[in-house]
């Protein structure tokens, strides 16, 4: 009787286990944003602002985040007709997209994004 309830407790522990390692095997969260000139911009969280800039192609690692988020990039030249682009990575995979082009042609002078991520 007694190897029969080790036996079942050694399953629970186990399947205990594999939920607890399945629940937390997520990727961390990445912002890209793109644009050929300089651009600038803030990424808000529920506790704090960040302020960012950059020029080209850049990657901002937000580590392992839950809850809302926003993302406002704009193009320090504004006359300029180039597109500037965001996206929010999870690992490899594109949560959400945005861009500074206007459906039937144009350009804005930034880009908006804002979700809320769940684990």
């Amino acid at each position: 009787m007694a190897k029969k309830i080790e036996a079942g407790l050694l399953i629970i522990a186990i399947f205990l286990v594999v939920v607890a390692v399945s629940g937390c095997v997520t990727s961390p969260i990445k912002v890209v944003v793109n644009y050929p000139g300089s651009w600038n911009g803030t990424i808000t969280t529920e506790d704090e602002t960040r302020t960012i800039e950059g020029t080209g192609e850049q990657t901002i690692d937000l580590g392992m985040y839950v809850g809302s988020l926003k993302v406002d990039v704009e193009k320090k030249d504004k006359d300029s007709n180039e597109t500037l682009s965001i996206q929010l990575m999870r690992g490899d995979e594109t949560i959400n997209s945005a861009n500074s082009s206007v459906s039937g042609g144009g350009e804005l002078d930034d880009a908006i994004l804002s979700v809320y991520l769940t684990g």
